[in-house]
């Protein structure tokens, strides 16, 4: 009996399970399922397929100019003359050419040709040259010589600055003793062809050549230029220079000397062999003026003895493009008040150029407080009076004895008449004849400086400034 009613509930449960439990789960289970297949078909047509991965484009090729980095434009000048020197012209040329392939090729073929062809030897790299500054361009001169040639010659660079390369040159000019160095040069390159042909320029004096509109590139500038002539900053420089050596000689060929007194140069060339003034390294020369007749030029110098920088002014004209340049006018005032205020340590407290009563300047001698004899210091501006007089005979001169105002009216007259006569006599020892010297004194009449201070006590200074020997040249 317990059996059977065990069988009886097995058999009533699986007739449940089949009827009722079993539809319900796969009710349950077709419910869950439909969402999820409405999802699917929603979401495919959002999904298009991945293209595949495009392939890199080749990067762009960039040429890229040199950087040549030059900090000091001395510095790319004597790079020069080491590539000049070692006969290495492709290097030469890309200075040349500031990496420029269309001009490095034919500027190589210049160089080439100046060294192995005209037989230019190239100087020292300590000889290159700051000359100065001209349409905001910068000037250096490399040395060269010519077999057989006295006459210094230079290859002159003008160089920019360049904020990704440095300093480098902007266009060369060669002496016309090497310009067969540029027209020779065959097939020249396009920005090279407007050289082949120097022509006068109508400022500066350099060689310029007409443009070809037939060429590529014909609106570049040319790169060589062949000097024909000095222009307005290298005639300065070399003008200046002859100054510094003391050599009047040469300093007077510079001038208009009917503009220019004789005195105003001699005086400048004692005051620079008794300052020991050279040229500023920086910036030695600047042109503020620059047109085709007139350019106004400041040249700077300093001097170590004295420990002070100074500078002056030259005018220059000319009456035409083709006709050389001349110094008209120097302005002297700021050299002279800087001179004059620091030679008290070289034992000389006053300018030699001074304005005498008949006008015009005269050259100053100083002596010491009641003596006649000569200052050590003005030796050498007699050599210069000197070598005035002996280079024409008919010239004359007149000097003029000074005293202070110390002692009686008669023996300052004596006084002043000696240091004349001293001054004569030193003359004749260089070769002067007397026939060209006038001599005279003054006394006391003619003071340069007071001889008592307001309050009428002695000023030693301004006595010290009498004490002293004018030279007028009779030219």
């Amino acid at each position: 009996m317990p059996v059977v009613i065990v069988l009886l509930a097995l058999v009533a449960s699986v007739v449940v399970f089949f009827v009722f439990t079993r539809p319900s789960m796969k009710k349950d289970a077709a419910a869950e399922a439909a969402p999820a297949a409405k999802t699917v078909v929603a979401a495919a047509p959002q999904t298009p397929p991945t293209p595949p991965p495009a392939a890199p484009k080749p990067a762009p090729v960039v040429t890229a100019k040199p950087t040549f980095g030059f900090a000091r434009p001395l510095d790319l000048g004597k790079e020069m003359v080491r590539s000049l020197a070692a006969g290495d012209f492709a290097r030469a040329g890309e200075l040349a050419a500031a990496g420029d392939p269309d001009q490095a090729k034919a500027a190589a073929a210049v160089f080439e040709r100046m060294t192995k062809s005209l037989h230019a030897k190239v100087g020292l790299e300590d000889a290159v040259e700051l000359i100065g500054l001209v349409e905001n361009k910068t000037r250096v001169a490399i040395p060269l010589t010519l077999p057989g040639s006295q006459e210094p010659m230079r290859l002159q660079l003008d160089l920019e600055r360049d904020d990704k390369m440095g300093w480098k040159i902007a266009r060369l000019q060669l002496p016309k003793e090497l310009g067969s160095a540029v027209v020779a040069t065959p097939e020249p390159a396009p920005s090279m062809a407007a050289s082949v042909s120097p022509a006068p320029a109508p400022a500066g004096g350099t060689a310029r050549a007409p443009k070809s509109p037939a060429v590529p590139n014909a609106a570049k500038a040319p790169l060589f230029t062949v000097e024909e002539m000095p222009d307005a900053l290298t005639f300065g420089s070399d003008f200046v220079r002859a100054l510094l050596k003391h050599d009047f000689i040469a300093a007077r060929k510079f001038v208009d000397e009917k503009k220019v007194p004789a005195e105003r140069l001699a005086g400048l060339c004692i005051v620079f062999e008794e300052g020991a003034y050279e040229f500023k390294p920086t910036k030695p020369l600047i042109i503020t003026v620059a047109n085709p007749e007139v350019s106004w030029v400041i040249a700077q110098v300093q001097s170590q003895k004295l420990q002070q920088s100074t500078e002056f002014g030259l005018e220059m004209q000319r009456s035409g493009v083709d006709q050389p340049w001349k110094v008209v006018g120097l302005n002297l005032s700021e050299i002279l008040s800087s001179f004059a205020s620091s030679a008290a340590k070289m034992g000389v407290p006053y300018t030699p150029i001074v304005s005498n009563p008949k006008g015009g300047e005269s050259l100053a001698l100083y002596f010491e407080y009641d003596q006649s004899e000569l200052h050590p210091r003005a030796l050498k501006q007699l050599e210069i009076v000197a070598g005035l007089l002996n280079s024409d005979p008919s010239k004359k001169l007149q000097i003029a004895g000074h005293t202070d105002a110390k002692g009686t009216d008669n023996y300052n007259l004596a006084l002043s008449q000696a240091r004349a006569e001293s001054v004569k006599k030193r003359l004749a020892g260089l070769g002067v004849a007397a026939a060209q010297i006038v001599t005279t004194g003054m006394g006391k009449a003619q003071p340069l400086g007071p001889n008592q201070k307001a309050d009428g006590t002695d000023d030693p200074e301004g006595r010290s400034k009498n004490r002293r020997a004018e030279i007028y040249l009779d030219f």
